[in-house]
């Protein structure tokens, strides 16, 4: 299932990694990233019986190289965020199912052992996914989190699914492409805020994402995008 990407983000303790390695293989996942661990070295048998996972793991310097490829990323958290509404991991199953039919590819993001994922982290993801936890436990290990997600994905996933679409989904690559032209031209036009220019562009990045643009759509936004820049600075 190379269509979805399960991401750790800063992991710290390397025997988790391992075990996020054999939660995914119980369920049938193999794409593990890891963005800035805090060790590069990786003893294989802590992934019991998914030594491959781990072995083929790639390593990514950032949180933005690591989800680059995949048209949509879903970060985890155990918080409530204000004005974001998050996904079940039962929702994020239907979810990911119904984008993987499109044509789509999907990252899940794990944060740090200690601080989880930021907001600043979360700012960059399309959707948020939250597993609810009993008051007086509110943490889980990072493997657990990981086996629960990549179950309730596993069984969306094994459903029937309506033929899939032939165009190529834009990955995250592509929205960045665009958005780093679209910034500079709604700053040219004086539409944002100099001090706070991130908050509305990373309303408009999820509306857009929302839309689920071809991989053409995003490049003919980006060439307008650019002819509009080129039409300011005359």
């Amino acid at each position: 299932m190379r269509e979805v990407g399960f991401v750790l983000h800063k992991p710290r303790i390397a025997d988790n990694v391992g075990g996020v390695a054999r939660a995914m293989a119980n369920f049938g996942f193999s794409r593990l990233i890891l963005a800035s661990p805090a060790t590069w070295h990786f003893d294989p048998r802590t992934a019991v019986r998914a030594e491959h996972v781990l072995e083929n793991a790639y390593m990514a310097l950032t949180l933005d190289e690591a989800v680059a490829p995949f048209s949509w990323v879903c970060g985890t958290t155990r918080r409530t965020i204000r004005r974001r509404p998050a996904l079940s991991p039962r929702e994020l199953g239907a979810e990911v199912a119904r984008r993987i039919a499109a044509g789509g590819t999907v990252a899940i993001v794990f944060g740090s052992e200690n601080h989880g994922l930021t907001n600043e982290d979360l700012e960059r993801c399309d959707a948020i996914c939250r597993i609810d936890t009993a008051g007086g436990q509110p943490s889980i290990n990072l493997a657990q989190a990981v086996a629960i997600v990549a179950y309730e994905l596993g069984s969306a996933l094994a459903a029937p699914r309506p033929p899939r679409e032939l165009a190529r989904r834009a990955t995250r690559q592509d929205i960045d492409r665009l958005f780093e032209v679209l910034r500079e031209v709604l700053m040219l036009a004086g539409f944002l805020n100099p001090q706070q220019p991130d908050k509305i562009l990373a309303e408009l990045r999820r509306l857009l994402v929302r839309a689920e643009p071809t991989e053409r759509e995003a490049g003919l936004l980006t060439a307008a995008v650019q002819q509009i820049r080129r039409s300011l600075r005359m």
